[in-house]
């Protein structure tokens, strides 16, 4: 008998991994409320330096800067999580390369999203680094929450299921639409234009669309892709309705939509409380990763009949 006959048969990748970058997503998720939380409070700036706080690793605290220090800190832990599970996953006999491109893409990511918190301290939160730290947090989000679901699939893998191209389509669509949707949010929150447009539905004395300039128009443009948004996912959910699992994830992103609709409604007629802003981030962050990974799998099913 050969040696390698003699060796064991390798196994697929462990669910309590899995289970480990789920919560990682869960935390990443947490991490997003808080960062919107530090915004609402006005505490963007709390530590005027970086990596230091007043030139301390530990300052003396108000409010503010517990905010904005705790955020660092959730934010350092969670990289270094990230680190150590991706190389743990990284050195497993069975890991494929589709996987460790996926951890090498979440680690140029992270790389990259350090680097714009950094900017975005030393910038003065201008509104293109508060927008594109935003953004690179949910990109984050989605790889951790991709390389989860796979180490799921491989530890129980399922019959897979046919989607058509339409809904593909459909699906990419609202996946670039809430791309865009995250955006304008970022600006609207950075540029303070979240009640430049204080009624609903109406923008401002009964006008729906006085005016595309400057803040308001982002602000237009926000509620305009925000419609589109909950048509298309109520759209794809009735398409989707008879595929098992892709039809029950789209029809939580569709609900999930129409409710984060309901409160950025509530956030303009209350005048941005600060709950009601946390809560807004929170379910963002939460549609985005279902929507992406919705995505993924009409993608990866696309081809099958």
């Amino acid at each position: 008998m050969s040696e390698a006959q003699n060796l064991p048969p390798l196994r697929p990748p462990s669910r309590a991994l899995a289970r480990a970058f789920a919560g990682l997503a869960v935390a990443i998720w947490g991490l997003m409320v808080l960062g919107a939380l530090v915004r609402a409070h006005g505490a963007g700036l709390a530590c005027p330096d970086w990596p230091l706080c007043f030139g301390d690793f530990v300052p003396r605290f108000d409010l503010k800067v517990a905010f904005e220090w705790s955020h660092r800190v959730v934010a350092a832990s969670i990289g270094l999580l990230y680190l150590g599970l991706a190389a743990t996953l990284w050195r497993r006999p069975s890991t494929k390369p589709g996987m460790k491109r996926l951890l090498a893409a979440g680690a140029v990511v992270l790389a990259g999203q350090v680097l714009l918190g950094a900017l975005t301290v030393w910038k003065l939160l201008a509104a293109w680094s508060v927008t594109s730290h935003l953004l690179t947090a949910n990109i984050f989000l989605v790889c951790v929450c991709l390389v989860a679901v796979r180490l799921f699939e491989a530890a129980s893998p399922s019959r897979p299921v046919a989607v058509g191209p339409r809904l593909r389509e459909a699906v990419s669509l609202a996946m670039a639409l809430l791309i865009v949707q995250i955006a304008l949010g970022g600006l609207v929150a950075s540029k303070y234009a979240g009640l430049v447009c204080p009624e609903w539905p109406t923008c401002q004395d009964g006008v729906w669309f006085p005016g595309f300039e400057g803040a308001r128009g982002l602000h237009l443009l926000h509620r305009l892709d925000a419609y589109a948004l909950v048509m298309l996912l109520a759209g794809c959910a009735v398409a989707a309705r008879r595929i098992p699992r892709i039809g029950t994830v789209l029809f939580a992103a569709a609900i999930l939509a129409v409710v984060q609709g309901g409160v950025g409604v509530a956030n303009v007629l209350l005048r941005l409380p600060v709950e009601v802003t946390g809560l807004h981030s929170a379910l963002a962050a939460a549609l985005v990763a279902i929507l992406a990974l919705s995505t993924d799998a009409v993608w990866r099913r696309s081809g099958r009949r």
